[in-house]
């Protein structure tokens, strides 16, 4: 897996690259997301791979979210919203990490807050059907009896 310089890479929709080919097995792609790691130090992304790292360019995140499922309790109030991944997984929405990203889109921490996940179109609109504005522009989730405001980068 040794590789040049910025090789493999993501785009913005979270198609993954390498060498200017579009990566479509499924099996390398889950090799490849399973095994995503960041440099605590540097910030930077590599795949480690049987101790061999790769560099992994990355244009806007390196996960992004397919779809949210929200859960409501008897009472109809907000209890849960459970977010399904681009690798697979689900995991519960961290309301905290929430905020909107230079382009309007938005984001959350996700794999314990390790990584950055940008939401595609309909879970970005799901999550936004939501949110309640204050009337002077800002916005709040309400989960669990408590309020979250959106960030903003």
């Amino acid at each position: 897996m040794e590789s040049s310089a910025d090789s493999i890479s993501i785009d913005g929709q979270g198609q993954w690259w390498y060498e200017g080919n579009k990566i479509v097995h499924p099996k390398v792609l889950a090799l490849f997301k399973s095994s995503l790691t960041i440099d605590e130090a540097t910030g930077e992304l590599f795949i480690d791979y049987k101790g061999k790292r790769a560099p992994v360019k990355v244009e806007k995140t390196p996960f992004f979210i397919h779809d949210i499922i929200v859960e409501k309790g008897a009472d109809g109030e907000l209890v849960e919203i459970v977010l399904e991944l681009d690798d697979g997984t689900r995991e519960t929405l961290d309301p905290e990490s929430l905020r909107l990203d230079d382009s309007g889109a938005l984001q959350v921490q996700v794999k314990n807050g390790r990584f950055a996940a940008r939401c595609l179109q309909t879970a970005h609109f799901r999550l936004a059907e939501l949110f309640s504005e204050d009337g002077y522009g800002s916005f709040s989730l309400m989960i669990g009896g408590k309020s979250y405001m959106l960030a903003k980068n």
